[in-house]
């Protein structure tokens, strides 16, 4: 089995290249859902991140406070850090058994994941391939503005607080420039999924 890795700097579009992927057979794993679900469910992460940065991290009824956790990793480099720390060893873990469990059960021979912090999380480690989904910056800026109704200034602080999109290109296995239209980007996984079969048979 291949574990590939997708990610991208923020608004570069790699949610719609795993959807791609996903119309043609190929199981993805989208890391971020499954961090917040953790993050709700698992009582060791609950402990910590109250410990780390107050009750209010989470509400009364024990759901976490998107906002808060929002604002402390986009914002404050040094606690981003300790929340990845408590957060990632759990995804982690939990991807490896579900990757494992695909290809023991469903005869699965690539699995790829869907994870905005692929370098930052040192998930590359695991992972025997890594393809970068890389997309002009007023593009990035344009489409998140039409997602989440952010101001520029917001926007570009969010993209500041990841590794810069050119080094992760430098790190990549595989890039795919978003660039034009859906159509465009279908071509293009098309053609990372040749590259995929045909390296990795």
């Amino acid at each position: 089995m291949l574990l590939f890795g997708i990610t991208g700097g923020i608004g570069c579009g790699k949610s719609s290249v795993c959807n791609f992927l996903r119309e043609k057979g190929v199981p993805i794993i989208a890391a971020d859902p499954l961090a917040k679900e953790l993050t709700n469910r698992l009582p060791d992460i609950r402990k910590a991140l109250k410990v780390e940065f107050g009750d209010d991290v989470y509400s009364k009824e024990g759901q976490l406070n998107k906002e808060k956790l929002t604002e402390i990793v986009f914002y404050d480099s040094v606690a981003r850090e300790k929340v990845n720390q408590i957060i990632h060893p759990h995804v982690i873990n939990w991807i490896k058994e579900e990757a494992e469990r695909l290809h023991r059960e469903e005869s699965q021979k690539f699995v790829g994941v869907e994870a905005a912090l692929i370098f930052e999380s040192k998930m590359d480690e695991m992972l025997d391939a890594i393809v970068v989904v890389s997309a002009p910056l007023e593009k990035r800026i344009q489409w998140i503005q039409e997602r989440n109704n952010l101001s520029r200034e917001e926007i570009l602080k969010r993209i500041n607080s990841q590794i810069p999109l050119e080094e992760k290109v430098k790190r990549a296995d595989y890039v795919i420039e978003n660039d034009g239209t859906l159509e465009d980007l279908d071509k293009k996984v098309n053609l990372f999924y040749q590259w995929l079969s045909a390296v990795f048979k």
